[in-house]
């Protein structure tokens, strides 16, 4: 056994007695040798990239219809309460539910699915927001026009769509290594998300105007909606004969895919063991994901106030933060996977969140206008593809993605309730309903939210030891194996560490026959120790806690300050579920 002076003592002298009880015995026989040679011939082929690459596909046209729909509502605001004859409070409640929604649900889901798997449930998403579409489309058919259906249809979207990114992520994560090609298809999936969003937000009162009633641009999303749901079910299907057929890695775990339902991985017990570093981001998230996506919800308002121009000059350039993200998240996706430098991307995200929020605060100037939109722009470009990737780095079983992402989710969701209907009352109270003291509450979320990340990032890199995993995130592939073993020099040794590793390495050297190669059994040496860093430490039991009970507060208040929201009448404009949080 190559690595067995990684075992203990009394491991390795069981270990070489039985090998000489073996020889001795003569139970290494030439029938022994032809029965391996026969496994070997009926071993499965490996998964040839190019059905990788049909998954990646079939799951980003998955998505088209939900965030096709995403901006429908928002943009025909108006006429919907023309012809509804509803007021503004009434239009926040329907717009809002898809948050609320989110807050409680989204974790439940994304147990659900680290249980069962992602293309099942990319499917049962799939088929809520279609039953959602179609809800939607009937209450303003014939003139039908009806608030409360108008309200269920929201709502069923609202499930499937809080958790259906979710549900893609999980399978990019069992198709895609960290760092071989996982941001990549992060990146990929929210180009089109982006792109889709445009054109349905973009086209929503043209086709409403030129047929002659909303209601078309309603149908119009059910139908892409429906084309969602085929491609959800093509990846379903294509999934299951992957796995029969070829032989799957599941690259959560690294063992050989045989099927996604899993017992035991995850327990609610657990949420409390998460490591201060995926607090660390929660907290970050709530400032930056939630200010980054609710501006989204005055931007077509803010624009036309600054430039002075109307509705559809403002829809395009405050359009603009859709089109760029389109185009450079794969590429940013491509650079973490290749580089890294997860905490340092999310720095940058919040720097230029921060310097957008800046000039549109202190300056009234066009030209400064542009380049704070810019800036926007690119702040929803570093967004997605860092923010996803590092939950997946910094949990030590990457089999809890998809629970880790949605308990950052539903936070994420409440606190765009809380600084939406904030900014709304603040606006409503001003004499010409000016958004510029608005303004001032993104402009304190994007100033908490740059010293979150900055601080994370100087203990990443000059503090290692101190937040492992956010170290860790930070290193590209290629130095992984050595940035790993200088920290388990650093961190003091522990009996249960230790033992934990070594129960990993005596399980693999007895597997270590079935290796393809001393490289296999090194790679999961590796993911063994990297694992036990990211671990959550003891004796922090009392942040974690604070952590997760503030967490809980976020929340809570989310759903008050929607009740005082519907008191007050604001006005509700915000759109979930723009950027990948």
């Amino acid at each position: 056994m190559a690595d067995s002076k990684f075992l203990s003592t009394e491991d390795t002298l069981k270990y070489a007695s039985r090998q000489a009880s073996d020889k001795r015995s003569g139970l290494i026989s030439k029938n022994s040798e032809s029965s391996g040679i026969a496994s070997l011939n009926t071993r499965k082929p490996k998964l040839p990239l190019g059905w990788r690459i049909a998954i990646l596909t079939l799951t980003c046209l998955a998505s088209f219809g939900n965030h096709w729909s995403n901006g429908l509502i928002v943009a025909l605001k108006t006429t919907i309460i023309k012809e509804v004859h509803i007021n503004n409070s009434q239009f926040a409640t329907l717009v809002a539910c898809t948050n609320l929604v989110n807050t409680f649900l989204c974790i439940g889901l994304g147990f659900c699915i680290d249980t069962w798997g992602g293309p099942l449930f990319s499917v049962i998403m799939a088929l809520f927001h279609l039953s959602g579409s179609i809800v939607m489309a009937g209450s303003a058919t014939n003139n039908f026009n009806n608030y409360p259906v108008l309200i269920v249809g929201k709502v069923l979207a609202a499930i499937g769509d809080g958790s259906l990114d979710n549900a893609q992520h999980r399978i990019f994560s069992t198709y895609f290594a960290r760092g071989g090609g996982f941001a990549f298809s992060i990146g990929a999936i929210w180009g089109v998300a982006n792109l889709a969003q445009f054109t349905g937000q973009s086209t929503a009162n043209i086709i409403a105007t030129n047929l002659g009633t909303y209601a078309w641009a309603l149908w119009i999303s059910a139908i892409i909606a429906l084309f969602s749901v085929i491609c959800a079910v093509a990846v379903y299907v294509l999934d299951k004969w992957l796995v029969v057929k070829y032989e799957v890695t599941d690259h959560t775990d690294g063992a050989t895919m045989k099927g996604h339902l899993r017992r035991g991985v995850f327990s609610l017990k657990a949420v409390r063991q998460l490591p201060v570093t995926f607090w660390i981001v929660v907290l970050f998230s709530v400032f930056e994901n939630a200010g980054v996506q609710s501006f989204v919800s005055i931007s077509t308002q803010f624009a036309q106030q600054r430039l002075k121009k109307g509705a559809v000059i403002g829809g395009w350039v405050s359009s603009f933060y859709l089109l760029l993200p389109a185009c450079l998240t794969p590429v940013l996706g491509i650079v973490i996977d290749l580089y890294g430098q997860r905490v340092s991307f999310l720095f940058v995200s919040a720097l230029m969140f921060l310097i957008s929020m800046l000039l549109l605060k202190f300056s009234h100037s066009v030209p400064t206008f542009i380049a704070a939109y810019v800036f926007y722009a690119l702040a929803q470009c570093v967004t997605p593809a860092p923010q996803v990737e590092i939950i997946r780095s910094i949990i030590a079983d990457p089999q809890w993605f998809a629970t880790a992402f949605a308990i950052k989710k539903s936070v994420v969701q409440a606190s765009i309730v809380i600084i939406t209907t904030a900014a709304g009352k603040l606006q409503d109270d001003t004499a010409n309903d000016s958004l510029d003291p608005a303004v001032t509450l993104w402009l304190v979320y994007a100033f908490v939210c740059t010293a979150v990340s900055g601080a994370l990032w100087v203990v990443a890199n000059w503090f290692p030891a101190l937040l492992p995993a956010a170290r860790l995130s930070q290193v590209k592939p290629s130095r992984m194996q050595e940035e790993v073993k200088m920290l388990l020099a650093r961190r003091a040794p522990t009996s249960s560490v230790g033992s934990d590793m070594n129960i990993a390495r005596v399980d693999e050297g007895e597997k270590e026959d079935d290796a393809d190669d001393d490289g296999e059994f090194e790679e999961k040496k590796l993911l063994s120790d990297e694992k036990a860093l990211k671990k959550a430490k003891p004796g922090m039991d009392g942040m974690r806690w604070i952590f997760l009970v503030a967490s809980a507060g976020i929340i809570a208040i989310g759903w008050i300050m929607f009740g005082l929201g519907v008191e007050w009448g604001v006005h509700g404009s915000v759109i979930a579920g723009t950027t990948g949080e």
